[in-house]
């Protein structure tokens, strides 16, 4: 229990981040600066309208398709900046491979619409929205690694207010705000109404959970999203600190989408639950498996506190 207490409460000096009120950020002091990583808060919204750019369906289950913005790797290396990305998908520090839609982030929307029953149809006239109301209203949700942030944007239909992190601030505004936009502007005004409101930060993990810890009081999250981030195994224990950081004791959880293994890199979900139960804090259960006999088999697990500690809370 002590080291539950010790990692969620966070140290109370230092970066300091003005995550909940208006949107900015403070930096770190001069001698945290080179130190301690950033993360900022983007304007992605509205930036590009939905008939300038081109757009593909994604059947995410037979009863719901989004909505995502089509990129070529020349689009991408343009958007970034960095000629390299048209030949890689992951540049160390530089780039996270967030303008590629991967297959784990449609697993884990197809995943989530089913577990909240949502269905919408494409075709003539606006889509239709959620097939019950919406059930995450009120609730707080984080997207880490969003790149085209399809889960974060079927939690969005589910009236949850969403946060949506990427490492490169070009794929915030490049696909994820332009994505929201068209899923968004293809439902009816009266579910638009319904749906929750989205946020956009840029910046690695170790930012995000050191924001998040700081403003502890009002940014801790029911729900924390993230797909194709388990494939390194230096990243998976910064991925875990920041969950510990942002997900909320008793009942906040975390749903990752991952392949069993990444051949070469060491990572995936095998090695991912051995850390989690190293730390002590998360228990761990897969609540779905994907084998579609042509890619890796994968996963989605569920990262949630252990019952007993409710009633410290």
């Amino acid at each position: 229990m002590s080291m539950l207490h010790e990692a969620i409460s966070g140290d109370p000096d230092g970066f300091r981040f003005n995550f909940m009120g208006e949107p900015g950020v403070t930096t770190a002091s001069a001698d945290q600066a080179s130190s301690e990583a950033v993360a900022i808060e983007v304007n992605a919204r509205s930036q590009i309208s939905r008939e300038s750019i081109d757009l593909d369906e994604v059947c995410v289950h037979p009863e719901l398709t989004l909505l995502k913005r089509r990129l070529t790797s020349e689009d991408a290396a343009e958007l970034l900046g960095e000629s390299e990305v048209s030949d890689n998908d992951l540049l160390p520090g530089k780039y996270e491979g967030g303008f590629k839609l991967w297959e784990c982030a449609v697993d884990l929307a197809s995943f989530l619409s089913q577990e909240w029953q949502i269905g919408m149809r494409t075709g003539p006239g606006p889509m239709k929205g959620p097939s019950i109301a919406p059930t995450m209203a009120g609730k707080k949700v984080l997207e880490l690694g969003c790149g085209h942030g399809l889960p974060g944007i079927v939690a969005l239909i589910n009236g949850a207010e969403v946060h949506f992190q990427d490492f490169n601030s070009q794929v915030l505004m490049g696909v994820t705000g332009p994505n929201i936009e068209a899923n968004l502007g293809a439902l009816s005004g009266e579910v638009q109404q319904a749906c929750g409101s989205p946020r956009f930060f840029a910046g690695d993990w170790e930012g995000v959970g050191r924001l998040v810890t700081k403003q502890r009081s009002g940014a801790t999250y029911d729900l924390v999203l993230s797909a194709e981030t388990l494939y390194n195994l230096e990243s998976q224990e910064i991925l875990l600190n920041c969950l510990t950081q942002a997900l909320c004791p008793p009942h906040g959880e975390a749903y990752l989408a991952s392949k069993k293994f990444y051949f070469g890199v060491g990572g995936g979900t095998a090695a991912f639950r051995k850390l989690v139960r190293r730390q002590g804090i998360f228990e761990c259960k897969t609540v779905a498996n994907v084998d579609d006999g042509i890619s890796n088999k994968r996963e989605i697990l569920r990262l949630s506190f252990p019952q007993s500690i409710a009633g410290y809370f």
